[in-house]
């Protein structure tokens, strides 16, 4: 085992800063020629004490670095052009109309990382997540996950190619998004309460029966 100082957040491991043990091979073959580590010398414990304060400098430069970034990031308003797919047809041939445009492919995280370099932001792919699939139209949301634990929250909308008028684009799906969503939640509604079954009737009393109370209450008057 090899003891290493991580130079950035490393997932399952730790981060920036942080002093670590993993298999050589991992170290000499991935951490440290990829710049996420370097290795920790443990001759003295002076030395490893000197070691951990260059750690603790370097974890405190990334925060302030990671947070100048999350702000750059949710600042920005970007918006994917994507190719969307032709509706689909009924059964007797005419297109179905859909409040939402479905996509060729999908937004990946790949795209968002592509479009945040073209701002100057270096963010590797795998730090990114989306909050749900990409395949249609809309406003989304990613989470960029940063060194230092700091995570930014990146809106993004997807408009069709070819939009001449974005703003009018943008406003149009999130409207088509929100009607989609009323009405799945409509939808759900609907189907829960027809789930539930009907509400049991006490049977109607039968002329014996009614007669028998009438005379069980004159014999309580008597």
């Amino acid at each position: 085992m090899m003891n290493i100082i991580l130079q950035e957040d490393v997932p399952n491991l730790g981060v920036v800063g942080d002093l670590v043990s993993v298999k050589d091979g991992y170290a000499r073959n991935f951490l440290i020629p990829q710049g996420k580590a370097v290795f920790a010398s443990v001759k003295s414990i002076r030395e490893l004490k000197h070691q951990r304060r260059l750690a603790d400098h370097r974890r405190v430069q990334a925060t302030a670095e990671a947070e100048l970034a999350r702000r750059k990031i949710e600042n920005l308003a970007i918006t994917l052009e994507a190719k969307v797919a032709p509706p689909q047809l009924d059964e007797n041939g005419d297109p179905i109309v859909e409040r939402l445009m479905k996509l060729f492919g999908s937004i990946t995280n790949r795209d968002i990382a592509r479009v945040l370099r073209d701002s100057d932001i270096q963010v590797e792919h795998r730090r990114i997540a989306l909050a749900q699939p990409v395949r249609s139209v809309g406003k989304f949301q990613a989470k960029v996950r940063l060194d230092g634990g700091i995570v930014a929250k990146l809106p993004f909308w997807v408009v069709p190619e070819g939009t001449e008028d974005v703003e009018a684009a943008k406003a149009m799906v999130e409207e088509a998004q929100r009607a989609e969503a009323a009405a799945e939640e409509k939808a759900r509604l609907d189907a829960e309460a027809a789930a539930k079954p009907a509400p049991v009737e006490a049977p109607a009393a039968t002329e014996a029966e009614e007669s028998e109370a009438d005379s069980t209450e004159s014999d309580a008057e008597a």
